[in-house]
């Protein structure tokens, strides 16, 4: 199904069956790139146009499908506060020794706040925000 260029198609050439749908695009786990890149034609496709209740049965099939695989693609996207911040020590290779010396606390708070047990306060949010590239409102608890 993957082609080098996508071409708009028109909202009546919209298969109205479940069963079309299926037989334009059968809806399966996604398991690489390819797989992800023609759910995401099919989503497109779909997406913004007044759909019947087969129609949005298949999307919101594929979008789960779909959201679910890049959920393990990307840990990042999904991820808020303490969680992300030990998915980005992880990434970069740090510890929490590593962020207690970046945040100027002690090192014991650093375990505690990769724990989830403390919450970092505004000042210290904002520096790993921007050290990591981070939006400061994903490291809100």
């Amino acid at each position: 199904m993957k082609t080098a260029a996508r071409h708009a198609t028109p909202c009546a050439k919209i298969p109205k069956t479940y069963t079309g749908l299926m037989a334009r695009h059968l809806v399966r786990p996604i398991r690489d790139q390819v797989d992800a890149e023609n759910a995401a034609e099919i989503i497109d496709l779909l997406a913004g146009h007044a759909l019947n209740a087969e129609q949005s049965d298949y999307l919101d099939l594929l979008s789960d499908l779909y959201e679910k695989w890049e959920d393990a693609q990307f840990p990042l996207h999904r991820a808020r506060g303490a969680e992300l911040l030990r998915l980005v020590l992880a990434e970069r290779h740090e510890n929490a020794g590593q962020l207690a010396k970046l945040l100027g606390i002690d090192a014991s708070l650093a375990y505690r706040i990769l724990r989830g047990e403390r919450h970092l306060a505004a000042v210290p949010i904002r520096k790993a925000a921007d050290t990591y590239g981070l939006d400061p409102v994903a490291l809100l608890p």
